[in-house]
């Protein structure tokens, strides 16, 4: 559960990011409207920012303090985060509702006291609303490249947890959003050693384990295609295959796929970790083939099953 929280957090922790990338982008080029903050950014509980930062607290409040030295830092970085945005929230509020009045108001303005010691007071607060901008943009650029940076860091950390690996491959578009395709690249071949591939054959693997044979043979797929060197996964591809063929009821596909298994060199380990597996569904399927009296195909699962039964 916890695993499941925290990585539910770093998603939101992405798309905050790269929501602020639209936002700073907009800012550079002079076309930062209040709603684009607004919308970001609130303390009414009604913003993706709002709703990151009370996940984060949830999690990490009554964290011991091993585990807030190791992670728990998200917590002061996204309270960091909600901070500054909530500052130039208001900042860029100022600018957008008071500059207008104020410029304005400074055309028409007569000589009276009171007047001229608004027209300093204003310039004051929106000199100040201006440099807040600027330096909260700054801040809060800051603060996500550093909480990106540690990311990467967690990432790497827990590259052999199958939770961790399946999240880097399912938000892989996100990731490549977030940091660049090219960097996104980069923090794969750091944490696996064949990269992208070998992370879609983690997650194979992982599916595999738990028995759910249409998504093993999904990422054992695109792990062959993203140029996976080891062979031993274009068995278990084939493997999957046929036990996503036999829930399927598709048993003369499963037949066909198996046959094309036994014929190629196979591992001991393989042998012994799914050919007992092979060689009961094949007689199973024998059996139901045999009341429905399809004989011919029932014979060739029999025969399939004895080859299997030989190799053990």
């Amino acid at each position: 559960m916890r695993d499941t929280n925290l990585l539910e957090l770093i998603r939101e922790l992405l798309t905050s990011e790269l929501a602020f990338q639209e936002i700073f982008k907009k800012y550079r080029n002079g076309k930062l409207r209040f709603s684009d903050v607004s919308s970001w950014v609130d303390d009414q509980g009604h913003s993706p920012l709002f709703h990151l930062k009370e996940q984060s607290h949830r999690i990490f409040r009554n964290q011991s303090e091993k585990a807030f030295r190791e992670e728990g830092l998200l917590d002061l970085v996204i309270g960091s985060i909600f901070h500054e945005a909530m500052k130039l929230r208001e900042n860029v509020y100022q600018l957008e509702i008071y500059r207008p009045r104020y410029v304005q108001y400074k055309s028409q303005i007569k000589k009276r006291d009171y007047e001229k010691n608004y027209l300093q007071q204003f310039e004051r607060i929106i000199t100040r609303a201006e440099q807040g901008v600027l330096l909260g943009m700054a801040e809060t650029h800051s603060l996500f490249h550093d909480a990106m940076e540690q990311l990467i860091d967690l990432f790497k950390k827990h590259s052999k947890n199958p939770y961790w690996v399946r999240f880097l491959v399912d938000y892989h578009p996100l990731i490549k959003k977030t940091y660049g395709p090219q960097r996104a690249k980069k923090i794969f071949q750091m944490i696996f050693k064949n990269g992208i591939s070998e992370a879609y054959a983690l997650t194979g693997l992982s599916y595999l384990e738990s028995e759910h044979y249409d998504l093993s043979t999904h990422y054992f797929l695109k792990a062959l295609r993203a140029g996976t060197s080891d062979s031993k996964f274009h068995l278990l591809l084939l493997f999957s295959q046929g036990m996503d063929a036999y829930f399927k009821n598709a048993y003369s596909r499963v037949i066909t796929l198996w046959k094309r298994l036994v014929r190629l060199p196979v591992p001991p380990s393989i042998k012994k970790t799914y050919f007992k597996k092979m060689e009961e569904v094949c007689r199973k399927i024998k059996n139901e083939l045999e009341e429905e009296k399809r004989l011919a195909l029932a014979k060739k699962a029999e025969t399939l099953a004895d080859q299997i039964l030989k190799m053990l």
